[in-house]
């Protein structure tokens, strides 16, 4: 027998101690009794011994289907989702009772399961919808700045007006990107969510993604007046085309919105240690990040002192990245120093 065993076989005397304690009280005033009538030591002895052995018996047999059903109970417990099923028939009627207040419970955690997977569903379906709708004025209302930009730039007049004019449509448009991009990010929160997500691996061409992302950005750049650094890449991953491509964004977005000045860099290559991993790094000279905000960074809402500052900043974003990163399998790791810039890395492994 096991430690596990005799600790339990320990637990299982101790409960029963009382009742031990009134057998042996009841053997004891038989033996006296007996003695006192003048049966031999002998038989007295023989009396007891029969008594301690029948005794044991019952302990042990009881002990032996004891032990069955807490193994039967362990093996439940590491698969709790099958527990109702498989519980071991009762014996006694306070086990019956138990076994079906946990059948009970069971319907009842089924029942919450479904309403909850059920209020995910409509939740995802009606903030796709609206996603999908608020696309329709944000790209009304993209032509209608794009028209008043159009006729800034046609207008010979190079007044002070004018200029203060162009600069206010520029900001408009500024804006306007900002909106479309929350309204995707809280599409993509909630899919995340879902227990069932849209996630398609296949062997993708970095570059590809990467460019789509960068000319996402374009504008930002140019109104910001960065560099952007990239050198193409023939690399390809297994990943997601879609779902990486948001992290990107996301990680661009950060970039540019924390860059006053100099540039963003983004570097793709396979490892020379592991020529089987993929590594893609977003560089910035931007104003970095506190020591002490550094390993927050990707929980959720945490936006960390310089985060505080800006009033755009939501900590939603690194923490989806990481979501996601996660689950596609690919590792993500944040290098900063404040005042500096700020390095992330995506390691796509296998690539």
């Amino acid at each position: 027998m096991d430690k596990k065993g005799i600790k339990y076989l320990k637990r299982y005397i101790g409960e029963r101690i009382g009742w031990l304690a009134v057998i042996l009280c009841i053997a004891a005033m038989m033996a006296g009794t007996m003695f006192f009538n003048g049966v031999p030591a002998s038989e007295i002895g023989y009396g007891l011994a029969l008594c301690a052995f029948v005794t044991a018996v019952v302990v042990f047999t009881g002990y032996g289907r004891h032990w069955e059903s807490l193994c039967k109970l362990e093996q439940m417990r590491e698969n709790i989702t099958v527990l109702s099923n498989e519980m071991k028939a009762p014996e006694y009627l306070y086990e019956e009772q138990y076994q079906d207040c946990i059948r009970a419970l069971a319907q009842e955690k089924d029942r919450l399961r479904n309403e909850m997977r059920n209020r995910q569903q409509d939740r995802s379906a009606y903030y796709s919808m609206w996603v999908h709708q608020i696309k329709t004025p944000i790209a009304a209302l993209k032509l209608l700045i794009d028209e008043d930009l159009e006729t800034c730039f046609e207008t010979a007049d190079e007044t002070e007006e004018n200029d203060t004019r162009v600069r206010k449509e520029q900001q408009k448009q500024q804006e306007l990107f900002r909106i479309e991009q929350y309204a995707d990010m809280a599409l993509q929160y909630t899919r995340l969510g879902a227990e069932s997500n849209d996630f398609v691996l296949e062997r993708v061409v970095l570059d590809k993604v990467i460019k789509r992302s960068v000319r996402k950005y374009a504008k930002q750049f140019i109104h910001k007046r960065l560099r952007l650094c990239y050198e193409p890449q023939e690399i390809a991953a297994v990943t997601d085309r879609k779902w990486l491509g948001f992290v990107l964004d996301q990680l661009l977005s950060n970039a540019v919105k924390y860059t006053r000045e100099g540039s963003v860099t983004v570097r793709v290559f396979c490892a020379v240690e592991d020529a089987q991993s993929v590594h893609i790094i977003i560089e910035d000279t931007g104003i970095g990040i506190r020591a002490e905000d550094l390993p927050r960074v990707c929980e959720m809402g945490y936006t960390g002192y310089n985060g505080h500052a800006d009033r755009y900043s939501t900590g939603i974003g690194l923490y989806l990245c990481k979501a996601i990163l996660d689950k596609l399998g690919h590792r993500l790791s944040v290098a900063s120093e404040e005042g500096t810039g700020t390095q992330v890395e995506i390691v796509i492994a296998g690539g």
